[in-house]
Formats: C-alpha cells, structure tokens, sequence
C-alpha cells in the first residue's frame, strides 16, 4: 500500500510540507495520481477519486485569486488523498481552505522541485511498483500454502524468474520500521546480494522483493555448491551485514521444490534476531530455536488439517473430524475405525472419500491419509 508518507519521500520533491495542520496525514493511502488544471465552475471533479493524490500549480487563478479557494475547497469535499500545491500563484493557503483540511482530514501541501510532471510520472512508477509487489505477495502466500513441489517450482519462477536447483532465503527487517527505509534498504540489499552471486560461479540469481513489512531476498544456486555450502552460507552473512544496519534470518540451501520451507526457515531466523537483538542469525546457528520453529510449523500444518476438517462438518453437519481421528488411532483400518464409532464399514469408507476431498489428497491411498491423519491428530 502507498501512503501520503510514502509520496512525501520521494526524490522528486526538493522539500514538501503541510500548509495546514491534518492529523493522520501521512497513512492516508493512496491509490491514483492527478492533476487540477481548470477551474471549479468548469466542472469535471468527477474525474477525481477518493484514492488520488491532487497536483495543481493553480495557474488558472492567476488573474483571480478566489478560484484557487474554490478549487481547493471542492477537492477536499470531495475527499482525495491529498493535494499538492506548487506555489507559484498561491502562496499560503486561504484561511477556510485550512480549517476544511484540518476538519476533513484530507491534506494540503506546498511543494517545491521537478517540473509536475516529472513528479507525477514518479508517484505513478510508485504506485505501478506496488502494484507489483502485492501480486508478488500474492505469490508468496501461494508459496506458503500447502502445494507440492512442482507448483513451488512454478510459483518461484514467476515471481523471481528462477530455475535453478536449489534456492536460499534470507529475511530482513529495517532497523527504523517505515515503509521508505523499508524501500531504500532494498535497492541496498539487490545490490549486495548482487555482489554475493558474481563471487560464486553456481548462483544461477539473485531477486529481492517487500512482503509484508520486511524483505525477502532468494539466491539461487544452478546446483548445490556440496562442500562448499558451509562457507557460501557464511560469506552470505557477511555480504548481509554490508547492507547496513538491519535485522535479518538466513535459511539453510534447500531444493527449489521446497523453497517454502526456505522462506518460513528464514523468517523463523529473523523472529530470533529480532527477539535476542542479534543482527543476522543463520537458521543453521539455531540450534534448539529450529526445533521450536519446527515444532509451531508443524501445529500449524496439523490445526490447518483438522480445522477443514471442522468447519466442514459444522457447515454441513456430518462426522469428518471424529471419523479422521478414529480412522488414525485405528492405524488405517476400516472395520476398526468403523466398530469405535460404531458405523457401516461402508459408511466409515464413505467419509474416507469425502475426507480426502475436504484436504485436497483425492489420490491418496487409505494407507497414505492413515499417516497424514496420524501426524495430524498426534497433537
């Protein structure tokens, strides 16, 4: 999401500030970018949506400086994200312009820089780049998701363009918690990161993207360097370190297939960093940290299972959930799970159907869904 923040700290402004005070100014989003070129009475407000961010030099209130009030004051009733007024006719704002933007919450800026329409191609780079990145996280939601191997491999191809054999992941998190240190640290890691992969003749790339308020950075490997893996993980931290002051975890090298396991081993390393103040924390330095990291993935991956298992019963009033238990605790035996809950065995195979259908393991033999139950109900 761009924010009033985020425009106010673009490059493109020489300086930019409130010309009236508007609490909550800096969060308010935006979504679309714009330009007052006419006056009120012309008509065409319309066009504006809640979402944009208004640049204006009011060069039409050049012979009538009372336009200039009327246009501010229409924008803000109609509720932009904000205004942005270069002051080249209008040097101050008008006092019921001021109170308008204090009470509405909508702000109103001077500006001084670029030539506007540099300024809004910028904003609209911005806001393409966001647009981006909330399809890249998208992606990575994908990622994390229960899916096999292949679907990872695809998935991480589209975001990053890799096809490499095995893949790493390093999560980072700024020191100062904003959306622009979070955007400079990134052109600062893509460059380490960069610098990392000429060093070593098996990275195949290097991609860093925004998720979620911290940096994932992928390196992959044409094929895993064996021997030397020890040494390209630590020279990885050192190149990390170089990026400046931060907050990051490393993942061990896994196969592309399981790069889901990269990310959440990389984002369960940069939770220990942050929460022991450590800097860069290796998963492979974890030590009992991976085990307890280990442990809440798999609680998760299991109340995931039963929950669906749950919520469809309570939607549709059958016996799924005490069916999968049985069916576990009976080793994968049908007549055993079907005299526990004393059913049809007919009935008890059933459910195993509609079972697999609810977890998505439709080709799995009774065997193969007694184990994953049995990891399911363990907890």
């Amino acid at each position: 999401m761009i924010t009033v923040g985020d425009v106010m700290n673009m490059r493109a402004f020489d300086s930019i500030w409130l010309a009236a005070p508007c609490e909550g100014a800096a969060e308010r989003e935006v979504t679309g970018v714009g330009t007052l070129d006419h006056e009120p009475f012309t008509g065409g407000y319309e066009v504006f949506t809640s979402g944009e961010f208004v640049f204006t030099t009011l060069g039409f209130a050049g012979m009538h400086p009372d336009l200039a009030e009327e246009a501010l004051l229409a924008l803000i009733e109609y509720g932009v994200a904000a205004v942005a007024v270069k002051p080249v006719v209008l040097k101050e704002l008008p006092p019921s312009v001021a109170e308008a933007s204090t009470a509405r919450g909508v702000p109103v800026f001077f500006y001084e820089g670029r030539y506007m329409e540099r300024v809004i191609a910028d904003l609209m780079n911005l806001l393409d780049d966001d647009a981006a990145e909330w399809e890249r996280n998208h992606l990575i939601d994908l990622i994390l998701a229960p899916s096999d191997e292949q679907a990872v491999r695809s998935t991480f191809f589209t975001i990053a363009g890799v096809t490499g054999a095995t893949i790493q992941c390093v999560a980072i998190r700024p020191i100062t918690d904003d959306g622009a240190s979070l955007r400079a640290l990134q052109k600062v890691v893509e460059g380490v990161l960069a610098g990392y992969g000429e060093r070593w003749d098996d990275v195949e790339r290097t991609f860093v993207c925004r998720y979620r308020g911290m940096l994932l950075g992928f390196v992959s490997f044409k094929r895993p360097p064996l021997k030397a893996i020890a040494i390209s993980d630590a020279d990885l931290a050192k190149c990390i370190a170089m990026a400046g002051p931060l907050v990051c975890g490393i993942s061990q090298e896994v196969s592309l297939g399981e790069g889901d396991l990269a990310v959440r081993q990389a984002m369960a390393a940069l939770r220990t960093a942050e929460r022991e103040d450590a800097g860069i924390v290796r998963w492979t330095t974890l030590r009992f940290d991976a085990f307890r990291a280990a442990a809440r993935l798999y609680a998760r991956a299991a109340d995931l299972l039963r929950s669906l298992l749950f919520d469809y019963d309570a939607e549709h009033g059958s016996d799924l959930g005490p069916t999968a238990e049985a069916f576990a605790a009976s080793c994968g035996e049908v007549s055993r799970t079907a005299e526990a809950l004393f059913q049809h065995p007919n009935t008890v195979r059933y459910r195993l159907k509609k079972i697999k259908e609810v977890l998505s393991v439709q080709d799995a033999t009774d065997r193969e869904l007694a184990a994953l139950l049995t990891l399911a109900y363990l907890t």
